[in-house]
């Protein structure tokens, strides 16, 4: 009786149709935004061919760099049978059509998650993390005799600096002479201050070292999502010059060397 029993039950659960839960289609959130760039965010989604949309909602959330999900902000939501609407939040978005958004003028603030929920009585979800990137002031490169140098003997050394400000995310540097990477250098990152950090770099050479050499700064960040030209300061150190100097940020694009025509760049 009791392996009757059992089999009628294996049977109806196999007769039980398998239903298909709702599913986001079309999910485009890019990984890296250059400050000031505008960004469009798509969420698409299919219903099973029994699903009904009664009830559905699409919402946009966001959640700041390093904080916890306690954190989120509603951006976006959409109600079946209603108009959508923006929620107030401290990133400036606009519409888009089926359930996109654009997010406009982003900062280094705007950096985190951004996640889609298309719910009714199934749920889907799907988020990615957005970096927006700047270089700020870029890396300026300076350049001061250093009458006592750190080698105990009686040639003059120098002081090579490089500083960027207001720099998003956390970036790092490096400093050459003719090609040749120094090392003994001394860092200070001070940040992040809305998002933005300052950067100084600070190494001391001898003066017959960077004499007439080439002197090169590069300003640049560890995250892969983030793809840009080379940003650098490149300067040729003369003693005959006074000694002091101040550089002039440049950038490579496609190989070409350029001077920087402003503190924000836009490429």
């Amino acid at each position: 009786m009791w392996r009757s029993m059992w089999r009628a039950g294996c049977l109806l659960l196999c007769l039980v149709p398998v239903t298909r839960q709702i599913s986001i289609t079309e999910f485009s959130v890019p990984h890296a935004v250059q400050a000031g760039e505008d960004a469009d965010l798509h969420c698409k989604y299919e219903l099973a061919a029994e699903e009904s949309d009664k009830g559905m909602y699409v919402k946009w959330w966001w959640t700041p760099l390093n904080a916890t999900s306690d954190q989120m902000h509603q951006l976006y939501q959409r109600i079946v049978g209603l108009e959508p609407v923006t929620i107030h939040s401290t990133i400036r978005l606009e519409l888009l059509e089926n359930d996109g958004i654009r997010l406009l003028n982003m900062t280094p603030a705007d950096s985190g998650t951004y996640e889609c929920e298309v719910s009714n009585i199934d749920e889907a979800r799907a988020h990615q993390d957005v970096i927006v990137y700047s270089m700020g002031s870029g890396p300026q490169l300076n350049f001061s005799v250093a009458e006592d140098g750190p080698d105990e003997d009686e040639e003059e050394d120098v002081t090579v600096t490089c500083e960027a400000s207001d720099v998003a995310p956390y970036p790092d540097m490096s400093i050459t002479v003719d090609g040749n990477l120094i090392s003994n250098v001394s860092e200070n990152v001070e940040g992040p201050f809305d998002g933005l950090y300052d950067i100084v770099f600070n190494a001391t050479v001898s003066k017959s070292t960077v004499d007439g050499a080439e002197v090169r700064c590069e300003l640049f960040f560890k995250n892969d999502n983030i793809s840009h030209p080379a940003y650098v300061d490149i300067e040729t150190y003369n003693s005959s010059d006074g000694g002091e100097r101040l550089g002039t940020c440049h950038f490579f694009v496609f190989g070409i060397l350029l001077p920087a025509l402003s503190s924000a760049i836009l490429l």
